[in-house]
């Protein structure tokens, strides 16, 4: 129920976080910006039209992206304006200035990452400074943002592929086998050695294993017949548990030739 729960919860977060609030305008005025001082900022869009006011005598201030590399600029009237740039640390800016009071143009100024599309005319207000937000930008973060925040952490991934399966598109929680007993050779050491719990869901046998000094043990099959006649078998490691993909009649973890830790099934009657 919890893991369903998460689920629900992370997909509407991230339906509300990257569906932008407002649609998108095909011509913006200068009342559609957010005027804060003398900077107008406006949301931008591939395909939309800003407009701009600009004044003879005085130059607008259009502040491009961060990290933006200016390419050219053209208008469809030139021979009234003057259009020039500068960058300062790491952002371009384009000074747009008319040279009559009737100038009307469009200009388009484009970068090496988007083309910025204006309407300027010249009247007695203008817009001094002129910058942009970029909705699909903060949406795109705040959709990282929320992908970090519910990725499972390393324990969760851990609980996840030892505890869980899927079964039916659902998924469950294993049924484990807790019932198996361990014994160290060397019983001054045994809290060291022994391995916090051994459990198995019927085809993999899971083994946590204490934090020690020693190096990590090998996992051996032990004959039943004869317990000297040891066999490598196949395992890995996730995390603190060791993972062999069979289920053991007696299993050994070999630390050195003269310390391991012997796991068999429990039995009735056998203390924990």
């Amino acid at each position: 129920m919890k893991i369903k729960q998460k689920i629900l919860i992370t997909t509407f977060a991230f339906v509300c976080a990257t569906t932008p609030v407002f649609a998108q305008q095909a011509i913006y005025t200068v009342a559609d910006g957010k005027l804060n001082a003398s900077e107008l900022t406006y949301d931008f869009y591939d395909d939309s039209l800003y407009c701009v006011n600009v004044k003879v005598g005085h130059v607008t201030d259009i502040i491009l992206h961060q990290g933006e590399n200016f390419i050219g600029a053209i208008g469809g009237d030139t021979a009234r304006w003057l259009i020039d740039k500068a960058r300062i640390g790491n952002v371009t800016h384009v000074y747009i200035k008319p040279l009559v009071s009737s100038a009307r143009t469009d200009i388009i100024i484009n970068t090496d990452k988007r083309s910025y599309h204006f309407l300027v005319t010249a009247t007695d207000y203008y817009n001094p400074i002129v910058s942009f937000n970029f909705p699909e930008e903060v949406a795109a973060q705040k959709k990282a943002e929320i992908q970090k925040l519910n990725e499972p952490t390393k324990q969760e991934k851990e609980f996840m592929t030892i505890f869980t399966e899927s079964k039916n598109g659902e998924v469950i929680l294993k049924d484990m086998n807790y019932k198996y007993k361990v014994k160290a050779n060397n019983k001054k050491l045994a809290e060291d050695i022994c391995p916090k719990k051994v459990f198995d869901d019927g085809i993999r046998t899971y083994i946590e294993m204490p934090k020690n000094r020693y190096d990590l043990p090998v996992l051996y099959n032990v004959d039943v017949l004869d317990n000297e006649k040891l066999t490598l078998v196949n395992y890995r490691i996730k995390g603190k548990y060791y993972i062999a993909d069979r289920v053991f009649n007696h299993a050994r973890l070999q630390y050195t030739s003269k310390l391991y830790v012997d796991i068999y099934p429990a039995e009735e009657g056998d203390k924990k």
